[in-house]
């Protein structure tokens, strides 16, 4: 499985790092509206995407525990994500739908979203791949990081999907 290096900061002002990232001279990919639907999972984490930019499905497993956030992922592009979301549905129970509106930008080896999730703001993930070594995907990351004025203090070690899920628990109470 492919292995990459996650970081995701919440944004105060997304405008600010857009900026920023036209000025690294990041090539846009494309600007979506996105739909993942989580389904439980005791291995790791599946979600099937729905976005006019990618439908698919995608599997990842992440230490959730540590400072920086190392994922193995795999994904398949899909035809029907509604079709796998009802077919999932037969044997898995959902946990949560994630809706966003993404910006995707690509810096050599790494992915960096501009998202705006519904009920829970502007977040920043640079996600880098891993292609020769650990070591050169950290330095990719702390490059950016730098580069667009990022502190790894800042950084959200949980998943939109845990941060939804925590929000509506919290709004239970």
């Amino acid at each position: 499985m492919p292995k990459n290096l996650e970081i995701k900061i919440k944004l105060a002002n997304r405008v600010k790092f857009l900026n920023r990232i036209t000025k690294l001279k990041a090539q846009k990919i494309y600007s979506s509206e996105q739909v993942d639907v989580y389904f439980q999972n005791e291995k790791g984490r599946l979600k099937v995407r729905d976005s006019n930019g990618e439908k698919s499905v995608i599997f990842y497993s992440r230490v959730e525990d540590g400072r920086e956030r190392w994922s193995k992922f795999h994904f398949i592009k899909v035809e029907s994500p509604k079709e796998w979301v009802s077919f999932f549905k037969l044997f898995m129970k959902p946990l949560v739908t994630v809706k966003k509106h993404r910006t995707l930008f690509h810096y050599k080896n790494t992915r960096i979203h501009l998202d705006k999730i519904k009920g829970l703001g502007n977040f920043i993930e640079l996600e880098t791949k891993v292609n020769s070594s650990l070591k050169k995907a950290r330095e990719e990351v702390e490059f950016l990081c730098k580069d667009l004025g990022l502190s790894k203090n800042d950084q959200i070690l949980n998943s939109y999907s845990d941060l939804l899920i925590a929000k509506k628990v919290k709004s239970k109470k």
